[in-house]
């Protein structure tokens, strides 16, 4: 006699609802950091859609914040179907929930946020690692050098560079090799903390802002006379074509296996210059905060932000962070649809990073 199980395989029916993605940042005004609320139709996963095609630009948006009672309009941005955005007058404030609402003919959602009241993080002190098997001390950057709504003037470098005060900034080293390149556990090059039990979840972005300065391709300076002697001096070909000229400078050039393994291979433009994503962004939850090789692609001035965020954005991305799974549908807060509706509240500061040895 043969035994079985009988398993519940239940597969859900798809259903057409409103996709909705729109982050609030404390103290900021809707679209300050370059991003939109966007919203468009969902598609089976079975279907070929063009995704352009399902983004919709007349719906109906809100959003309220509920200590008030009051109603924004959240209008589409002109020749960008299906973003949205409130006024540059409103400004989102800590500690307050707010409620979005979108109407497109017979759908209808809502969800609801509760900006985190703040975020705070400093560069340790005496913090200390084991690097080829000897205890040394992690450097320390100042991370009070920059006010966040500067971020509004991030296309405007001019106006940018006369808000910073460049004495303030640290320079960090990034070195190369041994235990400095190698995984998650490399040696960083410093670290950030804050309180844990004041934050579910905590994104890390960092922002190269010279990352796109253009120059000669480095090379080996035999002689120091820093002119490339074709006879003795060999270069770094970044973009391969055989010719010493002019790439993407400041980008972290590395072809070692290890660096391929971690980072997969790089990505070039119609010039065959290689670069890497920018911004690029991580999720940590647990402090200290080692800022390794990994969060960097770019020497130069870089923008370092810390974002607390709600418990919709840590519930969404819980269940499957990777997003590997396309049939598994994250935790969503939308009601009647799918997408997050999401806050956060940042602290950013910039660094230098350099190259070390």
């Amino acid at each position: 006699m043969m035994l079985s199980c009988e398993f519940d395989d239940t597969v859900a029916a798809y259903e057409d609802k409103l996709v909705v993605f729109c982050n609030l940042s404390a103290n900021l005004p809707l679209g300050a950091n370059g991003d939109t609320c966007y919203i468009s139709l969902s598609s089976s996963i079975d279907d070929e859609a063009d995704v352009d095609e399902l983004y919709i630009e007349n719906a109906k948006v809100t959003i309220t914040r509920v200590s008030t009672n009051k109603v924004y309009p959240v209008v589409p941005v002109p020749n960008r179907k299906g973003r949205y955005l409130t006024a540059d007058t409103l400004i989102f404030q800590p500690g307050e929930t707010y409620i979005l609402n979108a109407v497109y003919g017979t759908f209808s959602i809502n969800a609801e946020t509760t900006i985190p009241s703040g975020m705070d993080f400093f560069s340790p002190d005496n913090q200390t690692q084991k690097c080829e098997g000897e205890e040394q001390f992690v450097p320390t950057v100042n991370t009070e050098n920059f006010e966040l709504q500067w971020i509004n003037y991030m296309e405007n470098p001019d106006t940018l560079n006369q808000l910073i005060d460049f004495s303030t900034i640290s320079t960090a080293f990034y070195n190369h090799g041994s235990c400095y390149t190698e995984s998650f556990a490399s040696f960083p090059l410093f670290m950030l903390d804050f309180e844990a039990g004041n934050y579910a979840t905590i994104k890390v972005t960092t922002v190269a802002l010279e990352a796109y300065t253009r120059g000669l391709e480095p090379f080996e300076d035999l002689n120091g006379d820093y002119l490339y002697n074709e006879d003795s001096e060999s270069f770094a070909d970044f973009n391969r074509n055989g010719i010493h000229d002019s790439t993407f400078v400041n980008l972290i050039y590395d072809t070692s296996l290890v660096y391929k393994i971690w980072k997969e291979d790089y990505l070039r433009d119609e010039n065959g210059d290689p670069y890497r994503v920018n911004p690029f962004t991580w999720q940590v939850s647990t402090p200290p905060v080692p800022l390794s090789w990994l969060f960097f692609n770019y020497y130069g001035l870089t923008l370092v932000i810390l974002e607390a965020t709600d418990d919709a954005y840590y519930n969404y991305y819980s269940g499957d962070p990777a997003g590997q799974n396309q049939y598994l549908l994250p935790e969503s807060n939308i009601v009647d649809g799918y997408g997050l509706f999401s806050s956060t509240n940042a602290k950013a500061f910039l660094v230098n990073i350099a190259s070390g040895i």
